[in-house]
């Protein structure tokens, strides 16, 4: 450790040196420009870091010029030197002189701004003030003032008024920077930076907020808040677009709002939504982990839909026979190859968005695996069609048809024409009694195959004596929420849908909002939960369906 006393040496007007002690300490005491020096040297011909004073391994003190710097030691340049009472040190315009260190001390350096040299030029002041140079520091803001509104508040606002010629946007466009950039408070979102719009192409009206009509004239096909527009109107007729959507926040920010302000600005209009929108159906949401109503469900409805709480649902009318308990069996399902065990993944295949799953069809789900096979019964030889019941009644036809036209034996079946029938109609008609026959005993009317999924009933026409119940799987219980199902693939399908002992395809397994409070909870980070905004599961701007 080094203990300096550090004298600032000033002069008064008649030249007599002023001394002002003071003491400082370090393992190298640093001289520079730098204010984190310990010998402080405010000049602009001092390098911030000048020069270093260490103790030598034999204990003397030594002054060192750092890098390239210079040092006039005793008059001459020299990088390093022994500090010794009466050498004197020149760096810059300061003069460092050693001097006998008292008791307590191991260096004392006696510091003073003095000129270069003495010509009377040098010795002269430079003027360091406004009123030295003849300015009148009031004139001089005003006309600053002045410029600063023309050039960044009267020049923009010119070009935005629609009396000014294309000549002046023509010139500002020219120009290395946009003047009108400068009002601007932060950087346009992704979309809007790209598209290279310009401010007039928002900002139509001088000092007013961005219209509506402005968003919508590019957004076309953009619903508004709420997919219906009457209910739109009614609670959300005064909402601007730019409540929700506030630009110049970043060029990942217009989607979601203002950073960190997202929650608080759905809260300000669903915390208490049943106050604000008297008749209102939604309950008040304010945090999902505290207070958010339990889930309703989308029901098909004859043409439309119905919403129904998830506590009190009824059972689905799909039109299909169906039991998870027997094709999740943990002993495996028979099939053509022998038991298999079937995972809900074996038909429940995700879209390529990830939320939804492709919809399940017979040849893609059922018949792949050779369990569903609807083969023909004997005579006849082959397989029906899954589709319509006139495709299946006309494959039965013309089986058999061909199976009549093989042998007479065959057509002995029919039995012989009567008295002035035609042959040929007498073996069509005939062919179409075996395929009804057929269709009842093997397809439709008893335990075939087709009833094993369908529901089927009698019907009145020749060529279609069975009606088949229309198939109706709902694709999405909750067409409003925003879910993936490839990102809770770490998850069993069993953690949320229990249908592993389910009998019939009319049960309905979907979740509570408990369920998902397991994991997730609301706007505040819980440990061991996903905090979980309101966009995170609900999607707005969705057009109603035409």
């Amino acid at each position: 450790m080094i203990s300096c006393l550090l004298i600032e040496v000033t002069r008064n007007p008649q030249g007599l040196p002023l001394r002002r002690e003071r003491r400082v300490a370090a393992e190298a005491l640093q001289l520079g420009r730098d204010a984190g020096c310990a010998i402080h040297l405010p000049d602009h011909r001092v390098a911030l870091q000048h020069a270093e004073v260490r103790r030598t391994e034999r204990g003397a003190l030594r002054i060192a010029a750092q890098g390239d710097e210079a040092l006039k030691i005793n008059g001459y340049l020299s990088p390093t030197a022994t500090l010794q009472p009466d050498v004197t040190v020149e760096v810059g315009p300061y003069r460092i002189v050693v001097e006998a260190a008292p008791a307590g001390c191991d260096l004392a350096l006696a510091v003073e701004h003095v000129a270069t040299n003495d010509s009377a030029s040098d010795r002269r002041e430079l003027p360091v003030s406004l009123d030295a140079l003849g300015f009148s520091k009031r004139k001089l803001g005003l006309t600053l003032a002045a410029c600063i509104l023309l050039v960044f508040l009267l020049l923009p606002v010119l070009r935005a008024l629609p009396i000014t010629s294309n000549a002046l946007a023509t010139v500002q466009d020219a120009l290395p920077a946009s003047l009108s950039g400068v009002w601007s408070p932060g950087p346009l979102a992704g979309g809007h930076a790209l598209s290279g719009i310009k401010c007039s192409t928002c900002h139509t009206a001088l000092f007013r907020p961005v219209a509506d009509q402005t968003c919508t004239g590019c957004h076309r096909e953009m619903g508004g808040h709420l997919s219906d527009a009457k209910l739109q109107q009614q609670v959300a007729g005064e909402l601007r677009c730019t409540a929700c959507h506030a630009d110049h926040q970043g060029r990942e920010r217009l989607q979601h709002g203002a950073p960190g302000n997202d929650r608080a600005r759905c809260v300000s209009c669903h915390g208490d939504i049943k106050h604000r929108n008297a008749g209102s159906k939604l309950a008040d949401a304010r945090d999902f982990s505290s207070s958010h109503p339990n889930f309703h469900l989308t029901l098909p409805d004859g043409a439309g839909v119905r919403r129904v709480p998830i506590g009190a649902l009824p059972q689905e009318q799909p039109g299909l026979k169906y039991s998870h308990k027997v094709h999740l069996d943990r002993s495996g399902v028979s099939t053509p190859g022998g038991d298999t065990v079937m995972q809900c993944r074996d038909c429940h295949k995700p879209d390529a968005a990830g939320e939804h799953f492709v919809p399940m069809t017979m040849r893609q789900s059922c018949q792949q695996s050779g369990c569903h096979r609807l083969d023909l019964a004997e005579p006849l030889d082959g397989r029906v069609p899954h589709g319509s019941v006139s495709a299946a009644m006309g494959r039965l036809r013309e089986g058999y048809t061909s199976w009549l036209a093989e042998s007479a034996e065959n057509r002995a079946a029919c039995g012989p024409a009567t008295a002035g029938q035609d042959v040929v109609q007498h073996m069509h008609r005939c062919a179409l009694e075996l395929a009804r026959k057929d269709a009842e005993t093997s397809l439709f009317g008893g335990k075939g195959q087709c009833r094993e999924c369908h529901e089927i009933t009698p019907g009145g026409e020749a060529d279609t004596p069975w009606q088949v119940a229309p198939v109706r799987v709902n694709p999405d219980w909750q067409p409003g929420a925003r879910f993936s199902h490839t990102r809770h693939a770490t998850m069993k399908c069993q953690d949320c849908h229990d249908k592993q002992n389910s009998q019939s395809s009319a049960d309905i397994s979907m979740p509570d909002i408990s369920k998902c409070r397991s994991c997730h909870a609301g706007g505040k980070s819980v440990a061991g939960k996903l905090a979980t905004a309101c966009e995170s599961c609900h999607r707005f701007h969705r057009r109603a369906a035409r």
